[in-house]
């Protein structure tokens, strides 16, 4: 091929991943916006714009390299590392940190706009732009405020047509409580939970990542006991407690100086979480009729059934609710409900957006503390192809 052609096909040919919209889409795309912007308007949600480019360290520290690899980044005339925005959480949170007369306020923000995520063929993925639409609640930590946005996550996907959904309901809160009634320190929380999969395939699961938290120094073969009588307690605000004993404190804080764990009490520790994970899969009522008298599967199965009864019939729509607290999307910064919403195709799975809990997010992003902060968002450009595709049929 001469070198006219070529360049010739560089200004005809669209990107990957990109695509040109018609007028049709066009203003269908501007009508469901428009009418989810409407229903989240009633809820009292202020509409939220924000640049299209932020700096790239702020997607970073939310989701370290879970994103930051897919991310479209460039360094900018003026020096700084920058990056189109792959999401709208990121940007709220950083203008609820950065105005202080907000803080001491429920504040509730909606958006709408175009993010940018690179994505290769190999992933299954071939949108790299798409329009996202949602809201954030921060400063409530009610299970209202959960209640409420998977409403609107569902009144949302109402609005597109769809006439059924699937939500995966999980729940970071629960499976964290597990890890910390064993004084994991952080990191090996952290570690356990972007491995969630791994662990609730089988028995083998457990013993493959405790191998592997090993190989890369998180925990040793040794024995864990720790000697705790030189650990100052009353370095340790007891406002910071919450619901584990003093003595639960101390010796973590002396753990997490020592980096000493052993495979054996992290074995105990998966042994505990697989139980758990195990227990809640699949259909809420199959789950209570097979509850364990484990206190926290109690409180678990209590809190989705709450949920799921106060949320399921806001629409129309069939919705399928399944419990997964396995099923994690890598963004480890949950700290609450996380749901995934999909539209099932002939067996094929189309995602279509998802919310959860965060309320360690605004403290990461250098907020006033840890403040509760929950929000969904959907994938408009999926919702559309999916009723567009059912049209031409």
């Amino acid at each position: 091929m001469d070198s006219a052609n070529q360049d010739l096909n560089l200004f005809t040919s669209i990107l990957p991943g990109m695509v040109d919209s018609s007028p049709e889409t066009h203003h269908a795309k501007l009508n469901l916006t428009a009418n989810i912007s409407s229903i989240l308007t009633k809820y009292g949600y202020d509409i939220f714009d924000c640049p299209i480019i932020e700096s790239t360290e702020l997607y970073a520290m939310k989701s370290g390299g879970e994103l930051t690899s897919r991310l479209y980044s460039f360094v900018e005339p003026g020096g700084m590392s920058v990056s189109l925005r792959p999401e709208f959480t990121s940007s709220v949170i950083r203008f609820y940190v950065s105005n202080e007369a907000i803080h001491k306020k429920t504040v509730k923000k909606q958006y709408v706009g175009p993010v940018f995520r690179y994505s290769d063929s190999n992933q299954g993925l071939h949108q790299r732009q798409f329009t996202q639409q949602g809201c954030e609640i921060i400063g409530d930590p009610s299970i209202d405020s959960d209640v409420e946005i998977l409403k609107l996550s569902l009144l949302a996907l109402a609005e597109s047509g769809l006439p059924k959904v699937t939500i995966k309901l999980g729940h970071m809160g629960y499976v964290r409580s597990i890890l910390e009634d064993f004084d994991l320190s952080e990191a090996l929380i952290g570690f356990t939970l972007s491995n969630l999969q791994v662990l609730s395939k089988n028995k083998s699961g457990i013993a493959g990542l405790a191998k592997m938290a090993s190989q890369i120094g998180l925990i040793n073969p040794g024995d864990d006991h720790q000697d705790t009588a030189n650990i100052k307690t009353e370095e340790i605000p007891t406002s910071s407690l919450g619901r584990r004993r003093l003595e639960q404190i101390t010796k973590r804080s002396h753990r997490k100086k020592s980096h000493s764990f052993s495979v054996e009490k992290y074995s105990e520790a998966l042994e505990s979480l697989s139980l758990f994970l195990s227990a809640f899969s699949g259909d809420l009522y199959n789950i209570l009729n097979n509850l364990t008298a484990d206190p926290i599967h109690k409180d678990a199965a209590e809190y989705f059934e709450i949920v799921i009864k106060a949320s399921g019939n806001v629409t129309d729509m069939e919705v399928d609710f399944i419990v997964d607290c396995a099923a994690q999307r890598g963004f480890t910064y949950y700290t609450g409900i996380i749901f995934d919403m999909e539209y099932v195709l002939d067996n094929k799975s189309i995602p279509l957006g998802g919310g959860g809990r965060y309320d360690g997010l605004v403290k990461l992003l250098g907020g006033p503390g840890e403040i509760p902060a929950t929000g969904f968002a959907v994938n408009v450009d999926s919702l559309l192809s999916i009723i567009t595709a059912d049209e031409q049929k």
